[in-house]
């Protein structure tokens, strides 16, 4: 899997830059930093290539921790004032901090093999009462390649149609799709929110706060209506705010 990501790097980087990309920018920060709120210390779970970090005010002590290496060595070059490490989210991290006061999993989880043993990292390096903030993409609406959009023409609507929501999945993403064949690919990790409430229970989480964001682009043309109340209605994202009891 970090091969994967290493061999995604220089489209992936590309693509988020060293702000965010448009709804990291727009939607999913500024909700972020909103819900992690104050804090002293925060440990970002597959953190990319550190655009959170470039987020972070300087007196935070940040960590951000991440599989591939060449994510890794694009957070470093491109952020100074943060500390990243290689490692697997899932399994024990070099890191001896355990009294951390928020951790976070920005649209990373769902990128994750083993996301119940990444909840229980988190758990590992939170203080008690430490908040753990995942954001999603949606999993009740964006499912890759079992969901999609289409449009009720008699009632003029567009509708967001899933195929398959319950059943785990592994699903191969190429991360370049204007290559083709020549796209590397990674895998998206399909999960229902069953399994996520379940994961944070066995981690001794509770939860605190669920929100769901929607898109804040505007259409225009003939379906422009339609297509701006889809967007209302169906939001992209979910993000799951917990606090570590025990």
């Amino acid at each position: 899997m970090a091969k994967n990501w290493d061999a995604a790097d220089p489209w992936y980087t590309s693509c988020v830059g060293e702000k965010g990309h448009y709804y990291h920018q727009t939607v999913v920060l500024p909700n972020a930093l909103r819900l992690l709120g104050k804090m002293t210390s925060l440990l970002d779970l597959g953190c990319g290539q550190g655009v959170l970090a470039r987020h972070m005010p300087d007196d935070v002590v940040y960590w951000g921790i991440d599989l591939s290496k060449a994510l890794i060595a694009s957070a470093r070059r491109m952020t100074g004032h943060a500390q990243f490490i290689v490692g697997d989210v899932a399994e024990e991290l070099p890191i001896e901090k355990d009294d951390f006061d928020r951790a976070c999993f920005i649209l990373s989880l769902q990128n994750m093999k083993n996301g119940a043993g990444a909840i229980q990292t988190a758990a590992r390096h939170l203080k008690k009462r430490g908040e753990l903030l995942i954001v999603l993409n949606h999993p009740c609406f964006r499912i890759p390649r079992q969901s999609g959009w289409g449009i009720d023409e008699p009632m003029q609507l567009q509708y967001r149609r899933v195929n398959g929501y319950m059943s785990p999945q592994k699903i191969p993403i190429q991360t370049h799709p204007g290559q083709g064949k020549r796209s590397d690919t990674t895998f998206s990790y399909h999960h229902p929110l069953s399994d996520y409430a379940l994961w944070l229970h066995k981690g001794k989480f509770a939860i605190a706060k669920l929100e769901e964001w929607s898109s804040d682009k505007k259409s225009k043309g003939a379906k422009a209506k339609m297509e701006d109340r889809a967007r209302r209605e169906i939001p992209l994202f979910l993000a799951i705010l917990a606090v570590k009891e025990e």
